[in-house]
């Protein structure tokens, strides 16, 4: 997990957070746990969110199903009726009113049949990490030493980093950092199950490299120890699902504030290339763009809306929309529309967004 609220806020000295709502919420309760060290903190201690997350869940009276996985679509004439399920229990169908899909990767959406597109469209995909976490850092450890260090260790040759552009966050555990630096360094097809698999080996074998190197020349890291990598390699892109609009990279730039946008988002076209690393292209100072609704509303199957890195975007727009600020905006939103869509009698594609946009400011959603 990225223990980091990227896309929470404007960008420049004066920041503002755009993210309310719901995401306004968990930050919030995250603060009043010592989840995170201020209001003005994005970095989060994990395991706290993890109960925090657990605790709306059951104060909303949803019916949580963990250890499930997401088979199939049921699609009768371009509408979706339900999923199969497959667990512990067997294979099993959920027979709903809406659909919504929320599994990074548009899971459900292309066993549904609606159209999508790979990573940039050239058979490459954005950068994919196994992050992890250190123990053992001493209070003198500087997070700026990392970087000028690394870059000229690439140089000499004498570790194997594959990016010098290192993120390290304390995760309010004295001693406790995570780390977002262990970049396998090709295009990892993340719907290839056989190219994940062997990306996870890879990334673990730079962790052991990185290990190695903050040991070595990093002060404070002496004694660092690995604790724990990720459960999955963490993808930033596989597949974009078209919908009713197509989100560009012009649009994120300009600040587009769109007639029927659900949410605000500032986060900037950040393309990390798993060999020439990260580059990041801001919105002005102050300035974001608004999330269309359409966006969210896939092409062909009805009853079925979308949230999370893979909604109707370009390979561009992608590279802002992607992260968590605007994740939870997505889902409050079609969370939302599903069920207004379903009280109106109207499917979520006609449903009237000025009702929508209603709903979400009544519940402190910020929209622009």
């Amino acid at each position: 997990m990225v223990n980091n609220f990227c896309g929470y806020t404007t960008s420049g000295p004066n920041k503002v957070q755009i993210v309310q709502g719901i995401g306004g919420e968990i930050h919030k309760m995250l603060f009043e746990r010592n989840g995170v060290s201020s209001l003005k903190s994005y970095t989060f201690n994990p395991e706290i969110l993890k109960m925090v997350l657990d605790g709306m869940a059951a104060e909303a009276n949803v019916k949580l199903l963990y250890y499930t996985q997401v088979v199939d679509s049921i699609v009768e004439k371009n509408v979706i009726k339900g999923v199969f399920i497959e667990n512990k229990g067997g294979r099993q169908a959920i027979l709903a009113k809406r659909v919504l899909d929320c599994s990074g990767d548009g899971d459900v959406c292309a066993s549904a049949g609606v159209p999508f597109e790979l990573g940039d469209g050239k058979g490459g995909f954005l950068a994919c990490d196994m992050v992890f976490h250190v123990v053992n850092v001493g209070p003198n450890f500087n997070p700026s030493t990392v970087n000028p260090a690394a870059t000229e260790a690439m140089k000499s040759g004498e570790y194997k980093i594959t990016r010098p552009q290192a993120i390290i966050q304390n995760i309010m555990i004295p001693g406790v950092f995570w780390v977002n630096w262990a970049g396998v360094p090709r295009s990892v097809n993340g719907i290839d199950p056989y190219d994940l698999t062997q990306a996870s080996i890879d990334g673990r074998k730079v962790v052991k490299e990185l290990r190695r190197f903050l040991r070595d020349k990093i002060a404070g890291m002496e004694n660092a120890e690995v604790v724990d990598t990720a459960p999955k390699i963490g993808l930033r892109e596989t597949r974009r699902v078209m919908g009713g609009h197509l989100l560009t990279g012009e649009e994120v730039l300009a600040g587009t504030k769109f007639k029927d946008g659900i949410g605000a988002c500032a986060w900037p076209v950040e393309i990390v290339d798993p060999v020439k690393g990260r580059k990041f292209v801001f919105l002005k100072d102050g300035d974001f763009y608004t999330i269309p609704y359409r966006c969210l509303v896939p092409k062909k199957v009805e009853n079925l809306l979308m949230a999370g890195r893979f909604v109707s975007c370009n390979h561009e727009a992608q590279a802002s929309a992607r992260v968590m600020g605007p994740a939870v905006v997505m889902g409050q939103a079609i969370g939302a529309a599903a069920a207004l869509s379903i009280k109106r009698g109207v499917s979520p594609r006609d449903l009237d967004v000025s009702f929508l946009q209603q709903e979400l400011v009544k519940t402190g959603a910020f929209l622009g």
